[in-house]
């Protein structure tokens, strides 16, 4: 149970670490910076949550005992990392820390974007509920998934009306065909 913990508590690590350089790499100007503060709760926010969990995953209240639902955990944790790092990838130079419109931006309708607008966001959220059942602990669980999606539900509106500002009807178009996380569902 606690060697399942130890490696997720590497991997994600090592995960935000290089992903947060990939992604800050390519952070665009003030100028154009739609971001309303979405940026600032997910950096100050995330690592509460992310503290909150795992100090959560070393008490008694909560805890899975299951090594099994854990390497699920893992397993998850990892596919949710792939989702985000294979958007990330189709987006390219578009995909930015803040929420930002570049002057000759297109908007992405093919890969994991023809299926959902929003798939980096879907991946880290994948990631994360894969970390917090690798934990071993479903006060994590709960902690992690509920104000995680609480902060990407605050960034995609903001994102969603940056696009629609910048792409007019071609993003409800878009928006209309596609759901934001969840392929069909949401």
């Amino acid at each position: 149970m606690n060697t399942v913990r130890n490696i997720a508590l590497v991997v994600f690590f090592v995960w935000l670490t290089i992903d947060a350089i990939v992604v800050f790499r390519l952070k665009t100007g003030a100028a154009e910076n739609r971001d309303q503060s979405s940026l600032k709760a997910l950096m100050f926010g995330g690592p509460v949550v992310y503290a909150l969990s795992i100090a959560l995953s070393y008490g008694a209240m909560g805890a899975l005992h299951s090594v099994a639902l854990q390497a699920v955990g893992l397993v998850v944790l990892g596919m949710g990392i792939s989702v985000r790092s294979l958007a990330i990838a189709q987006l390219g130079r578009f995909h930015t820390p803040n929420v930002a419109i570049r002057s000759d931006h297109q908007l992405r309708e093919e890969g994991l974007y023809a299926h959902v607008r929003h798939p980096s966001y879907l991946g880290a959220m994948m990631a994360f509920l894969g970390f917090a059942l690798a934990l071993g602990n479903w006060l994590s669980v709960l902690v992690m998934t509920s104000l995680m999606t609480c902060l990407y539900l605050y960034r995609i509106k903001e994102e969603d009306a940056a696009l629609e500002a910048a792409f007019g009807e071609a993003f409800s178009q878009y928006a209309s065909r596609t759901k934001r996380l969840i392929p069909g569902i949401y």
